[in-house]
């Protein structure tokens, strides 16, 4: 993933570029220097202080409280917080009475505290591998405990939603939580918790292997189930390292059939279903854990599928919901089939358009579209704020680079612009005088 002007790496170190200054522009200001940097960081003393406040309120007895409290929580975390802002009593208090709201609280309640949790594990990052021990003096400036101790308190907690509530919203909200914990904690190389991760998530997907309800596998919903893949192939992107380590258990029968269940998705009723079935599937294949040459009959079926989504007709009767999409979508993925390359996408990295972030991969672009969905209007502010503060984004990959033709580029077009401009004031300016 390319991330445009904002980072240059130099001997493996991040630093900030000289347009840093427009990081700044999702925060209203113009400027990294003099009075547009003291109000930004007049901004984050005050999520701070909403941070603190709200560590205490979340233990309070009233409901509402609790609710209001969380909802303030979550509004500034998706502001953007620096890690070393946050100290390890305020941490450990907000991720103790969020595991408290997640587990005896109502459906609003734990959502919000669900969404709190995964805000805080993306603003930690993944934290110190360092053990502290009881008797030592923590630093503040220190990273701390981060995304692996929030994993550990709240795993169980929401295994149990996933395996045996029925509001919709409240298991969409668990395992959305539990794959953006899992993301950022898999830098801490804790591939136990990633493989208890995805196992959870398969137990939605594929019912009949998850636990029973009842006696019987329970039934997943189609908005539920578009879900849970999308929050499978999330945390299946971070596994590249974990699958080499484990090639020896990783056998191609094992990836034939969780494939197979996958490609028996693309003939689900629901779009949804249809789509995340397909990104999966797309990046289970650049990962090369599916191949032509142990899958190669998996693999053309899903290649004809494919053409046939791309070209579904819009007859009468054809619902329009991501239709455009859905075609989209499968037209890049036939194309990838046919040895062509995964599409490469770009968003918008900054208010005035001069940074970007370029994914050129299935694995990018479905960790990018996954967390723009997530994080919502705290992409900006959380990709911006990360830069900034010279922090690492887990949110986003593991690695920036910068395009260093590319900033030329974009320099040039910016000169000659300006160049153009200019002449044609001028000119204005002298045929208003009569010097033409």
């Amino acid at each position: 993933m390319v991330l445009g002007k904002f980072i240059r790496r130099s001997n493996g170190h991040a630093s900030s570029s000289s347009s840093s200054s427009s990081m700044l522009d999702g925060e209203d200001t113009s400027s990294a220097c003099g009075g547009g940097m003291s109000i930004y960081y007049q901004k984050i003393n005050q999520r701070v202080a909403v941070l603190e406040k709200a560590a205490v309120s979340v233990h309070e007895s009233r409901a509402s409280t609790r609710e209001a409290a969380l909802a303030s929580l979550v509004g500034a975390l998706e502001g953007f917080v620096p890690a070393h802002f946050i100290g390890w009593h305020h941490r450990g208090e907000i991720v103790r009475g969020c595991c408290a709201s997640i587990k005896k609280g109502a459906a609003k309640e734990a959502r919000l505290a669900l969404r709190a949790v995964a805000l805080l594990a993306v603003t930690l990052g993944p934290g110190s591998k360092r053990r502290i021990l009881p008797a030592e003096t923590c630093n503040p400036l220190e990273p701390g405990p981060g995304s692996k101790k929030i994993m550990a308190e709240t795993f169980p907690l929401v295994s149990r939603i996933l395996e045996a509530s029925t509001d919709a919203s409240l298991v969409i909200a668990a395992l959305e939580s539990l794959a953006v914990v899992a993301f950022v904690d898999v830098a801490a190389e804790n591939m136990d918790d990633t493989e208890a991760c995805m196992k959870a998530l398969w137990g939605l997907i594929r019912p009949s292997t998850g636990p029973k309800v009842g006696g019987a596998a329970r039934k997943t919903s189609p908005h539920v189930l578009a879900a849970a893949v999308s929050a499978w192939t999330l945390v299946l992107t971070t596994t590249d390292g974990w699958k080499k380590k484990k090639a020896a258990s990783s056998s191609p029968t094992a990836w034939r059939d969780t494939a197979a269940h996958l490609a028996s998705l693309l003939h689900s009723d629901s779009r949804a279903v249809r789509m995340a079935a397909g990104e999966a599937l797309a990046v289970c294949i650049e990962m090369k854990l599916v191949t032509r040459d142990s899958h190669g009959a998996l693999i053309s079926g899903v290649a004809a599928r494919a053409s046939e989504l791309a070209n579904e007709a819009a007859g009468a009767g054809v619902g329009k919901a991501n239709f455009v999409e859905q075609k989209e979508l499968f037209k890049s993925i036939a194309s990838f089939l046919a040895g062509g390359k995964a599409p490469a996408s770009s968003v918008r990295a900054s208010s005035s358009h001069h940074g970007r972030l370029t994914a050129s991969t299935w694995t990018d672009n479905v960790r990018l579209n996954f967390l723009r969905r997530f994080l919502g209007g705290g992409f900006l502010p959380h990709l911006q704020g990360k830069v900034v503060m010279g922090e690492e984004a887990p949110l986003i990959g593991q690695v920036f680079v910068v395009k260093e033709d590319d900033m030329a580029m974009d320099q040039k077009k910016k000169v000659d612009k300006q160049r153009t401009l200019n002449k044609e004031r001028q000119i204005a300016t002298d045929l208003k005088h009569g010097s033409v």
